[in-house]
């Protein structure tokens, strides 16, 4: 697929997001004193506050809401999935980072791609975008068992029930879910699963429609009794294995045996008075926020941002610029840290950082190529492995503890196949199919993310936790959209904490997003910049274009006082959940 074709394809992708309905937008903001679950479903929310009324812990709530959301929107995340975790833990004030992301099949080749026709017609439709090669091994069933026994009470049965009730009793079809599957349905009904889904010549999953998935209830039972044993090994494991290869894939069941979970230290800097703990390698979205933050902070005085009269051109001009270079840098040097010498001390060095400041022009959009830095060697060295749609969630509970959780199947509907009940992802697709070809969001492809035996590919997920000085959380954040993950969430923040604005305005302001190829800053349709604020813009020297949305946000606002906490619990809008708590 050329450049221009994913170009293309990532607006269709932004397109089909959609506007909620007045009625998903409404309650999206909530103020609780005890505890909050902010998640993009609202029955997942629920999910989640019924783990922590039950005396939970962020954990269990967290995990509770994921598997939630996988049942309530099958498009966006799943146990067919994986995603990281960023837990801050009251009791001793550590932050823990678990990443279960996919990891790539035994069988991957750096060249797997090569010569490989597309799939069949559609959208999204190439071999690393649908059907068996473009699943990665899952992590999410891995992943929510490893956070409950590192940091849970209850028992995972327990955890599990909502998520199987909701799968066997039913949930509503939102309008999200609903413009997705009227995008993909001639795909999907591909999958026999899928297709029991759909009415007799039905286009689309209809709003307000009851979805059931039997097998998928059956799969959470299962999980809940034996833990991830029963996905990773015995029935569900073949019946995954079999799938998978049935639609072109060549998983094994020893891929699904030797997956496991990492344990990465957290991506951290001191920045405006903050501090900001967000996701390491894989994940090249932490990078890209404190790059840019350090850039920002580095700016002369006058350029810098400030909390009087909300983002101005100036500062929005700024925050495209300083997004520039970290997106040169995942191109080229961004792959699994397991797998590549990623080198981050040189990509963050001080004097780098200041060459990127000194390159910024305040009236000016300067091309990409202006702030490029490359290292010496240009490519970091490519170790060999020995054994040769995206939801995010926020938990504070009454302890204090914290979770950020992002988890994702990729596009919508992942490979738009089906294992168990369960949608599994096509997250090979986050691999660079070859050296400068864009994936579905327009990000180009480097040689240290070609895919490879148990390498798992670059993402934009940043699940953050910002700190005050006091070393006490105060935010809660990350988002789903793809490659706009990152910059939503830094304004998101930024409007929090620097601009002053409470939860709701932070996450109805209008965002922007730039990634350096294309060279062009897009806003949004759903909260537009104001026409002064584009023509200030474009005056600068930005090629602008207007997409649907930049990304979806879920935060948490904790405030601090005398007598405890207030949280301030947000679901964005954009795509229509609502936060739960008491």
């Amino acid at each position: 697929m050329t450049r221009l074709a994913r170009a293309l394809a990532l607006l269709c992708f932004a397109l089909l997001i959609g506007a909620p309905t007045a009625e998903e937008a409404e309650d999206f903001v909530a103020t609780y004193g005890r505890y909050a679950v902010a998640a993009d479903q609202a029955v997942a929310s629920q999910a989640g506050a019924e783990m922590l009324e039950a005396g939970g812990t962020a954990a269990d709530a967290a995990a509770a809401t994921m598997l939630a959301l996988g049942v309530a929107n099958p498009a966006s995340s799943g146990m067919g999935g994986g995603g990281f975790l960023l837990y801050y833990r009251a009791s001793d004030q550590s932050l823990t980072f678990l990443d279960f992301r996919e990891r790539a099949p035994g069988a991957s080749t750096p060249d797997m791609y090569d010569d490989v026709p597309e799939s069949m017609g559609g959208r999204a439709n190439s071999a690393s975008q649908l059907h068996g090669l473009a699943s990665g091994v899952p992590g999410e069933p891995a992943g929510i068992e490893a956070m409950v026994q590192r940091f849970g009470k209850l028992p995972l049965a327990q955890i599990a029930e909502p998520a199987r009730r909701l799968a066997s009793e039913g949930t509503v079809v939102g309008e999200a879910t609903s413009r997705m599957s009227a995008a993909f349905s001639d795909q999907m009904k591909r999958d026999p699963v899928m297709r029991g889904w759909f009415g007799p010549d039905a286009a689309l999953l209809p709003v307000g429609a009851t979805l059931r998935q039997p097998e998928l209830a059956r799969t959470l039972q299962a999980f809940g009794r034996q833990g991830a044993a029963a996905i990773y090994r015995g029935r569900i494991a073949r019946e995954i294995v079999r799938a998978n290869n049935r639609f072109g894939g060549k998983m094994t069941l020893q891929d699904l045996a030797d997956y496991s979970v990492v344990e990465r230290e957290p991506a951290s800097t001191q920045r405006f008075g903050y501090r900001w703990v967000t996701a390491p390698p894989p994940s090249a979205g932490g990078f890209t926020m404190l790059q840019s933050l350090a850039i920002l902070e580095g700016l002369p005085a006058r350029w810098r941002p400030t909390g009087e009269g909300g983002p101005n051109a100036a500062f929005l001009h700024a925050l495209a610029e300083s997004w520039k270079g970290p997106y040169l840098d995942r191109e080229r040097y961004f792959g699994d840290p397991d797998h590549v010498d990623l080198q981050i001390e040189r990509l963050m060095a001080p004097e780098r950082i200041r060459a990127r400041a000194d390159a910024f022009h305040p009236t000016l959009a300067n091309p990409p190529a202006d702030f490029d830095f490359p290292l010496a060697p240009e490519e970091p060295d490519i170790v060999q492995s020995d054994n040769a749609g995206t939801s995010h969630l926020c938990v504070v509970d009454a302890e204090g503890n914290v979770a950020a959780v992002t988890t994702t199947v990729n596009l919508p509907f992942g490979a738009r196949y089906t294992a168990a009940g369960m949608v599994m992802n096509d997250e090979m697709d986050d691999f660079a199919r070859a050296v400068g070809e864009a994936n579905a969001f327009g990000l180009i492809g480097g040689a240290p993310n070609l895919p490879g035996p148990g390498k798992r590919p670059v993402s934009t997920m940043s699940p953050t936790i910002v700190l005050d000085a006091q070393g006490r959380p105060v935010i809660c954040a990350g988002a789903a959209g793809g490659s706009r993950i990152v910059t939503a969430i830094q304004q998101v923040v930024m409007n929090q904490l620097l601009f002053g604005m409470n939860v709701r305005e932070a996450l109805e302001a209008p965002r922007i997003h730039h990634q350096a190829h294309p060279n062009t800053l897009r806003s949004e349709e759903f909260a537009p910049l104001p026409d002064a604020l584009i023509r200030a813009l474009t005056a600068r020297g930005h090629e602008h274009e207007t997409i649907h949305n930049v990304a979806t946000v879920q935060t948490i606002r904790i405030h601090h006082t005398d007598d405890g906490v207030r949280l301030e619990a947000g679901s964005d809008p954009r795509k229509g959940g609502r936060p739960a708590g008491s």
